[in-house]
Order: structure tokens, then sequence, then C-alpha cells
């Protein structure tokens, strides 16, 4: 693009998209990319989506699979705190003794229990990694990465930009989506992310290209998109500025085509929260099943706050717990009514569990070992890996057995496609959820 071009396009286009759009994070080729050696071939997903659950904050895994073959102890261990016995809900798949369950559900999480009992959800328990750290950012540094080392080459980069820089779609601007942004997961040289927000109706908002004054169209918008997409051969000295302008590029794109999908593809289910949690998921169901166009969007990522409990946990988890199960049942429903339950999973995590004990603020501090889940119309449902014993602590802390990293790497080979070693940099050991 020449220089006068391109100060016009800057002028004009893309500086009326910045008042109204929400970019990409700054995409690039995968070609060149130092971050990971880049592959021949990219992998096939046959069309499957990944939609990826964060409750932010460090959910306390003990009040949402509860151990009742323990129950003794957790309640010795949580006097303010623990979940009645009697309210605990039977758990699919725990592991018995003498006929009875160990682990049992929350009963915040009722609305998913059909969806739990119909054995469609897998709950990998007694997750983390080596030396845990009971910091918000370093903890959840370790899950956005998969890399919990200090490995300069891979660390900052997100597992899933890795695998969309090496095996994703390099043509779609929609490869990944964040819901109410980009999030740390999905970045990568060479990855196509794109963060959009949703309005409460389950549409796109400030994700469009905004060519009005004062909210009248100028009657430019159609030439200026054109003139937008029209990026000559030769390199920008400055390449900074023509990282710009394919980022801006490939939003302009994008956004289009995100408002047609979800225009064009209400919702068959209507029961979803009414909350921001709520209305991102409605905006992925819309996205997943639009057919005009299909956006072929492979990875969707959306995060539910509000677990990090130090205080007043009972009522605060208990209303976090209800939206998410609500959300996340709704959603799904909706998937089976477009016929596509078969084609997602929902990978939800939190960046760690909770301490046993309970506080003096009726709440629990930051801990190690948690639950994560796996849920999906061909998820092997049960319980997967060993129970939390209260028993045998570390630190006051529970003890983690299985690598969070298993979960990416099985997702990865058996959902996404491609070489989890390449994205993980390492072999963990599958457990068998799918």
């Amino acid at each position: 693009m020449s220089n006068q071009s391109r100060r016009e396009f800057i002028k004009t286009g893309a500086g009326a998209a910045g008042a109204g759009l929400m970019l990409p994070v700054l995409n690039r080729t995968a070609a060149g990319t130092t971050l990971v050696k880049q592959l021949a071939d990219d992998a096939v997903g046959d069309g499957k989506v990944l939609v990826i659950v964060e409750l932010a904050g460090g959910n306390d895994g003990l009040n949402t699979i509860i151990p009742l073959r323990q129950y003794g102890t957790y309640s010795t261990l949580r006097t303010r705190i623990a979940i009645p016995q009697p309210q605990v809900l039977p758990l699919y798949g725990a592991n018995t003794v003498n006929g009875q369950p160990t682990m049992g559900l929350t009963p915040n999480f009722a609305a998913l229990k059909p969806v739990f009992d119909a054995g469609k959800v897998a709950v990998i328990q007694s997750a983390h990694y080596p030396n845990p750290n009971l910091s918000h950012d370093s903890s959840r540094r370790n899950y956005y990465t998969g890399i919990p080392s200090a490995n300069i080459a891979l660390n900052g980069t997100g597992w899933i930009g890795r695998h969309s820089a090496l095996f994703g779609n390099k043509d779609n601007s929609l490869d990944t989506v964040g819901i109410g942004g980009v999030s740390k997961t999905l970045y990568a040289a060479g990855a196509k992310a794109a963060g959009i927000n949703a309005d409460s109706n389950g549409n796109p908002s400030g994700y469009r290209f905004d060519t009005t004054t004062n909210g009248t169209n100028n009657g430019e918008r159609n030439n200026q998109i054109l003139a937008a997409k029209v990026i000559d051969t030769p390199a920008s000295p400055q390449p900074y500025l023509d990282l710009w302008e394919e980022s801006t590029v490939d939003a302009i794109t994008g956004a289009d085509e995100v408002s047609l999908a979800a225009s064009s593809t209400p919702n068959k289910v209507t029961s979803y929260p009414a909350v921001s949690f709520g209305y991102g998921l409605r905006l992925i169901a819309k996205l997943i099943a639009s057919t005009n166009p299909v956006l072929g969007t492979r990875v969707f990522y959306i995060s539910n706050g509000g677990f990090d409990n130090h205080a007043n946990q009972i009522t605060d988890q208990a209303t976090q717990h209800t939206r998410v199960a609500t959300g996340l049942k709704a959603f799904y429903d909706d998937l089976v009514a477009f016929n596509l339950a078969d084609k997602v999973i929902i990978m939800i995590w939190s960046e760690f569990g909770r301490r046993p004990a309970d506080n003096a603020s009726l709440g629990t501090d930051h801990g190690t070992a948690n639950d994560m889940f796996v849920l999906g119309n061909l998820v092997k449902g049960g319980v997967y890996g060993p129970d939390p014993d209260l028993t045998n602590l570390t630190g006051g802390n529970l003890r983690w057995f299985v690598d969070f990293r298993s979960v990416y790497s099985e997702i990865i080979s058996k959902w996404l496609g491609g070489d989890s070693v390449a994205v993980l940099n390492g072999t963990f050991p599958q457990l068998g959820f799918l």
C-alpha cells in the first residue's frame, strides 16, 4: 500500500473502525513463527468446535464435587460452609465403596444434572500442575499458556493460540473467538483470533466497521470497505503498520460475517440467564449454528468470574454455580435443537481450587488441586482421576495427581486435531474421556 493510500485509509477507514470495532488480536502469518516449529500440514477438525469456559477467581472444587465418603472430615474442616449432606446430588460415574458413592454433586448444579446423568460430562478430579502457585496471575498464566515453566520460547503464548498458528485456518479471521475480548489462551504469532462482545439479546456488540458520522451513514461505507481490503504487495518499511492493516482487514471481514450470522440465526432455546455469561453463550450458539454464512470458528472462549470466595462463599458461590449451570444447560439444549450437539464439546476450568479448611469470613482461601469438566454428546461421562484425600494434605492443601495438560492433550489429539506435543512442548498421558 502506498504511503498516500495508507494515510487516507487510516484517516477514513481504519480511524472509523477504531471508533466502533473490537479488533482481533494482532494477526501474523504462521510462516516464519519462532514460537514453535511450523508443521507442514494443517490438521482437519471435521467441523468440530471447542468451547472453553473459565471460572475465574478459583472455584472451590470441594463444594462443587463433594467428598461423601469423607463427609465427616469435610464437615469438620468446613464447619461454616459445608453443604449439608442431604442436599448433595448423586454424581454419575462416581466411585463406590460398599455400594455407596464416594463423591456427590453440588445442588447448585441441579440444572445440569440431566446432562451428568446422561453420561455426557467427564469430571476430572485432582487436576493441577507441578509446584503449585497460589497467585491468581501466575496460576492463570500456567493454564492460559499450557506451559507451567519459564520456557522462554513458549511462555506467554496461549495453547490455543499455538494450535491455531500451527493447525488452524490461516485464511479465517474467526478461527478462534473470545467473547468479551481475546483471552491470552488464544494469543500467539500466526494465530487468528477475534474478540467480540455480546449484548443482552445475544447479538454482537461493538464488533462492526463503523463509517457513520453522528449515527448517520455518510454513503461511503461500501467504498471504504473495498478500499480497506486492497493491500498492495510491497511491504511497508514500518512493519507494525502492515500488521495493523492486516488485522484491520481481518476485523472488517469478520465483522460483516458475524453480524450476518447472528441476525440470520435466532436461538431455538431462550432460557439463558439474563447475565453477561448467558448473553455470551447465546451468541456462541448462534455463531456455531449459522449456515448463512458458515463461520468455521473452531474455538470459542468465555469467562464467568466471581469465584474468589474468601468470604460469604455459601451465598456467592451458589449464585455463580447456578448461573453457570443454567447457562450451560440452555446452551446444550440449543445445540441439541440445532442438531449440533455431536459437534461441540465444552471444557470448564479454574486457575486453582481452595483450601480444604474454611476461614473465619465464611469463605475459603487459595488452594491447589481442583476439578475440570468436559461436557458434550460424544464425551465419555464419568469421574476421572483419584478422589481428593482430605487426610493426606500438603501444606494444608490438596495434593494433585492429574496434570491439567493431559486434558489439553486429549482435546487436541482427539477433537481439534493436530500434534499435541508440538503445542504443549511435551507428552502427557490421556484419560480416555473422548
